[in-house]
Order: C-alpha cells, then sequence, then structure tokens
C-alpha cells in the first residue's frame, strides 16, 4: 500500500472539498441549485392602468301614462302628499308645464309656470313672487318650498271631506276662472268645509287640480288652492 505524504495530504483534502461543493449530475440539488419558482402572467406584465368607467347620465324623467283624469289625479295628490317631485314631475303637462295659483281666479300674468325638467326642489333658496294676497295685495314672496306648504298641501287633501270630479266645490267672492284659462279641461276638487266652527265655513279650503289629455294620456297642468276671499 502506497503511503501518503505530507504533501499529499493537504492535496487530497482540497479535491474532497472541491468535489462536495460542485456536487456531481447525479446528486441531490441543494437549495442554491433548486430553480426560482415561475413567476405568473400577472406579475410579469405590467401593471394595467385605466380610467374609470363614467357615471351614466341621469335618464330625464319621463312623462306618466296615466289613461284617466282620475287615474292621473290620485297619482298626483299622493306625490303631493309625499312631496315625492320625481314622480309630479312624471305627471306635468308635456306641453304646458305645471302653473301654481294661490286662488281660484288665475292671475296669468303673475302665476308661476314651471316644466316638467325646471320644477324647482323644496331645497331650493330662490325667492318667487307667485301673485298678491289677497285682501292686502301685497306680493305673494316665497321660496317654493313656503309656498308648498302654505298653498300646495298645506291641510291633508288626500282626505279631503269631499272630493268634486269635474266640479268646483269652494266657492266664495272671486270668480273661478279654470276653465277660462284651460278650456276643456277636467278638475278634481279636493275640498275642506272649514276647520273652526266660530268661522262658520268661511275658513273653507281646497285644492284644485286641473287636467288636461295629451296624446292619450292624461297631465296635470295647474295646480290651484282655492279659498274664501275678500
Amino acid at each position: 500500500m502506497k503511503l501518503l505524504t505530507k504533501t499529499t495530504i493537504p492535496a487530497l483534502a482540497l479535491a474532497l472539498l472541491l468535489s462536495a461543493c460542485g456536487g456531481g449530475t447525479n446528486g441531490p440539488a441543494t437549495a442554491t441549485d433548486s430553480p426560482s419558482p415561475s413567476a405568473s402572467p400577472a406579475e410579469t406584465q405590467p401593471p394595467q392602468t385605466s380610467e374609470p368607467s363614467p357615471s351614466p347620465s341621469p335618464t330625464p324623467e319621463t312623462p306618466a301614462k296615466a289613461s284617466t283624469a282620475q287615474e292621473a289625479a290620485a297619482a298626483v295628490i299622493l306625490a303631493l302628499k309625499e312631496k315625492d317631485l320625481d314622480t309630479l314631475a312624471a305627471y306635468i303637462h308635456p306641453g304646458k308645464g305645471l302653473l301654481f295659483s294661490p286662488y281660484g281666479h288665475i292671475d296669468t300674468a303673475t302665476a308661476k309656470v314651471f316644466p316638467a325638467d325646471g320644477l324647482p326642489a323644496l331645497t331650493d333658496s330662490t325667492v318667487y313672487n307667485w301673485g298678491a294676497y289677497d285682501g292686502t295685495g301685497d306680493p305673494i314672496e316665497l321660496t317654493f318650498k313656503e309656498y308648498y306648504d302654505k298653498f300646495v298641501y298645506g291641510k291633508d287633501f288626500i282626505n279631503a271631506e269631499e272630493v268634486g270630479d269635474n266640479e268646483i266645490k269652494g266657492h266664495g267672492n272671486t270668480i273661478v276662472n279654470i276653465e277660462e284659462v284651460f278650456p276643456g279641461s277636467r278638475v278634481m276638487d279636493y275640498y275642506f268645509s272649514g276647520f273652526d266652527k266660530q268661522y262658520e265655513g268661511m275658513d273653507w279650503q281646497s285644492l284644485i287640480l286641473v287636467l288636461e289629455e295629451s296624446e292619450g294620456a292624461w297631465y296635470v297642468s295647474a295646480i290651484v288652492h282655492n279659498q274664501w276671499t275678500i
């Protein structure tokens, strides 16, 4: 047997060390030999940037399709009670808009008229001139909400004492000229005969819906507040 000399031992140790580090092709793979896991397609592609989809434009309110005046009136009086202006707008006459009159005699020079897409919101702070107060002649200068609460739905008209179907129930000293301003129209008059006995019926009030037909459907053309006038 060949004896190892002092010079051959370091050489042999170095060879064994190199063999262990390099590893054979059939030897077990070390942690450093394991391939890195492949990145997913989503990780390898650059991040996608896109503009957010624009919000859809508001759809204009579609006109209602009431087949009778009574059907339109029922929908409108409920919308007024609930302050549902979107539904009210759907029943506004598409050609004439909606006229507001504080009294049974309509003053066409001062009565406010709004188209369906121009009806003020109850939060609108604009002060409008709605005509003149009976008795004093002072201008009726109110916001839409103030006018609404006083001259539109100041009483629970949906539960009125009487309802006049194409009949004016309340009469005072002023001539109701609805037929003159809206010839051929139909009215629904929601009427209370009075609220305080001491006034002996002179505090009666009613809300009149003026309804007209257009292309086979019925719409509201005017909302008229009616009461005793001097």
